[in-house]
């Protein structure tokens, strides 16, 4: 299996998009056009479907853990779903959203649940308690092939709660984590380790005012050593035009999420071509975006 990294680098500049298509689903969302199935059955219809209409838009499909793990039959859907991304469109690669961050070997446990069990090709975890939690995972990953990515500056409003205290040193904490991920993806050799970083924003909300200097202070830490994956673009709000300005830095370092806005763009039978639909405004939309930074897609 080729690197996670390359794999996606290679995607986004053959379809021209940095587009993350989240997997997020709710039973009580199901189009009346296929509840006529059982549950698990119409599970894996709806989102096979809205897979293989936004495939030709995406660079990367997250599901989330939560919205298959609450769902008594839900790691089957999600082993069927990954199954069925792996296969029929290799070149895009899959990531599971589980934020898992736990004593190593609690944490080793999570990476065989996801990455043996589920087959997934990246996940991202919570960095709290400390190097252990990146270095568990990469034990699992012993061919260096997965993306492993902590969370650093969640797009969640609460989040700046803890993520901006200021520590003693001048530093917020979200750029000491930052350093912290680096110094482990270096530590325990993890090539395609990244970032939660969420999308510009405006703040305080209704002001027209765009918060951007967490991209820039990251990236200056960082530089293009860790990917991004970003939250918080569709019904979050996120600005694409700063997020894209300020988080590029070439192929391969950044994918843009959304996932409600493309999972329940209708509920009708139209629900796939409307899944594409948003899939390709997002793609046409942060092309745009780089086209104001002098990127030719």
């Amino acid at each position: 299996m080729d690197e996670f990294r390359k794999v996606l680098t290679q995607r986004q500049k053959d379809v021209g998009s940095l587009v993350c298509v989240g997997l997020d689903f709710v039973e009580e969302k199901i189009p009346e056009c296929i509840k006529d199935r059982n549950n698990e059955s119409r599970m894996i219809t709806w989102i096979t479907d809205i897979v293989d209409a936004t495939a030709p838009y995406a660079s990367m499909y997250k599901p989330q853990w939560a919205y298959y793990e609450s769902l008594p039959y839900g790691r089957r859907v999600l082993q069927r779903v990954v199954k069925h991304v792996q296969k029929k469109y290799p070149d895009i690669v899959d990531f599971l959203d589980c934020k898992d961050g736990d004593i190593d070997r609690t944490q080793l446990r999570y990476g065989i649940s996801h990455f043996v069990l589920d087959k997934m090709r990246g996940m991202n975890f919570n960095p709290y308690m400390g190097s252990e939690t990146m270095e568990a995972l990469a034990k699992i990953d012993a061919d260096r092939t997965r993306a492993i990515v902590g969370l650093c500056f969640t797009s969640n409003k609460s989040a700046r709660e803890t993520q901006n205290v200021l520590l003693p040193n001048g530093k917020m904490y979200y750029e000491f984590i930052a350093e912290c991920i680096l110094k482990w993806t270096q530590d325990f050799q993890c090539p395609s380790a990244g970032l939660v970083m969420a999308a510009a924003y405006e703040s305080p909300k209704g002001s027209g005012i765009i918060s951007y200097q967490h991209l820039v202070n990251i990236r200056n830490i960082v530089g293009d050593k860790l990917w991004f994956l970003i939250p918080g673009i569709g019904t979050q709000g996120g600005a694409i035009e700063d997020t894209v300005k300020y988080g590029w830095a070439g192929y391969g370092s950044m994918a843009i999420n959304s996932s409600s806005d493309i999972d329940f763009a209708s509920s009708g039978p139209d629900y796939a071509e409307a899944a594409a639909k948003k899939t390709k405004d997002l793609r046409d939309q942060i092309n745009e975006a780089l086209a104001g930074i002098g990127v030719i897609v």
